[in-house]
């Protein structure tokens, strides 16, 4: 599947010139994206815009909602795409913005943009998952994006790709045209350059914070910063967030523990559903429109990195629910085996380590049909604590971590419940802490 993703400003302004791209004639147009179009034929476009393009429209308006502000800044896109190039994109992602402008005044967190992107495009990507075969070919067109938004959109990008790239072939092709320096200059053509073309190597990043998923933004005054952080921590217990849940199920991914990614796979219409859409929804409704000088939109709210977190979860357990698997407790060690062949197998020494784990649980011969300590069935014996050492250089196969047995021909592992705790607090203790 081949996906062009665009960070545009406001392109009312823009007027036409000619764009010339790989071969063949220049073309007149206001926008690089069209040519591109013809080009590379991509299957789905998608124009990732700001909240602000809601200035023009504001006269219009009378008491208008945040959703009405939104909507506005959607079908400028639409409505430009359509009537310049006939065409209209699969996806306008409105994210959020900062700053004063003829009509309103944005006022928040700038990587707040970041945060509500990258969940956008996650939604995107996990809703063509079933589209999607072995390879994935992203264009991403930098010519008209503003540059913070471009550096956000494309960091956004760059990491859901590398979380894909762990299943399918991923290339990224970067494009940025000429800079067009004003009217009175004598350009014939902009040529459309191609400024990075790569294959996506498999790759999550993880970070561990106390903060919660959302916080007062840093704008506030103390007072009502103490206010709203009230009001967001009884949000948060009311969808039964739980940081070191999503941490384990992302750590476990992170360093490679298929017993413990098996264990802790998280059902990813729940998080979609019952988390990151609820608190995206609160998010709004956190911000408040007041009518001064000029609107001032403000965001009471700021994104942190756990909401990140609970993206990364549902994107991860949405391309391995899609692979066929789910949450178990007593896990067949040809699932494990499978698990390694569909995503790991990318990988050399993660994948040749699960291997010689899974080989020598093969090779034991004196299995029960009843669980026992892995120690025991090696040594007879176990220790009062887990090897942390073992516990990373064997995927989670530490002989104290785990139990066995085999049944009808199948072996099963199981964590051992006595050291859960401290096989969890490896994991998570284990991630960078930001």
């Amino acid at each position: 599947m081949k996906i062009l993703i665009a960070p545009w400003g406001n392109p009312w302004g823009w007027k036409k010139i000619k764009y010339f791209y790989k071969d063949g004639e220049p073309k007149e147009s206001k926008s690089s994206l069209e040519l591109v179009r013809e080009k590379e034929e991509p299957d789905k476009t998608i124009i990732v815009v700001l909240d602000t393009l809601c200035d023009d429209f504001i006269p219009a308006f009378k008491n208008p909602s945040y959703k009405d502000l939104k909507n506005s800044s959607e079908n400028l896109i639409i409505n430009f795409c359509k009537n310049n190039f006939n065409f209209e994109p699969d996806k306008v992602i409105v994210s959020y913005g900062f700053g004063e402008f003829n009509n309103t005044k944005f006022i928040g967190n700038a990587v707040d943009f970041y945060y509500n992107t990258f969940k956008e495009l996650a939604f995107y990507f996990t809703s063509l998952l079933q589209q999607i075969n072995k390879k994935i070919e992203v264009i991403f067109d930098a010519t008209h994006g503003i540059n913070w938004t471009t550096i956000l959109t494309y960091r956004a990008l760059r990491e859901i790709l590398e979380i894909l790239a762990y299943v399918y072939d991923v290339k990224l092709k970067v494009l940025n045209s000429d800079p067009y320096i004003g009217r009175e200059a004598k350009i014939d053509r902009l040529n459309i350059n191609i400024i990075e073309e790569s294959k996506i190597l498999p790759k999550i990043s993880v970070y561990r914070s106390d903060k919660r998923p959302v916080e007062p933004c840093f704008l506030l005054e103390n007072k009502r910063r103490e206010e709203i952080g009230r009001n967001i921590e009884s949000f948060i217990s009311g969808i039964s967030f739980n940081a070191d849940e999503i941490l384990i199920f992302l750590g476990s991914f992170y360093f490679a523990l298929p017993v413990f990614i098996l264990s802790y796979m998280i059902n990813p219409s729940e998080l979609k559903d019952d988390k990151i859409e609820e608190i995206s929804k609160k998010f709004e409704e956190n911000i408040d429109l007041n009518n001064l000088s000029k609107l001032e939109i403000s965001r009471n709210w700021e994104f942190r990195e756990n909401f990140a977190n609970l993206v990364k979860a549902y994107l991860v357990s949405s391309i391995l629910e899609k692979l066929g698997f789910g949450k178990l407790t007593d896990i067949p060690l040809s699932k494990i085996e499978e698990l390694k062949n569909k995503v790991f197998g990318k990988l050399s020494v993660e994948s040749n380590r699960i291997d010689k784990e899974i080989d020598d649980v093969k090779n034991l011969q004196n299995l029960s049909n009843q669980y026992q300590v892995y120690n025991v069935i090696k040594s007879g014996s176990i220790r009062n604590q887990i090897d942390k050492r073992n516990f990373f250089a064997h995927a989670g196969f530490e002989y104290n971590t785990i139990e066995l047995k085999k049944e009808n021909e199948e072996i099963y592992v199981r964590i051992y419940d006595n050291y859960r705790r401290q096989a969890e607090a490896y994991i998570t203790d284990d991630l960078p802490k930001i």
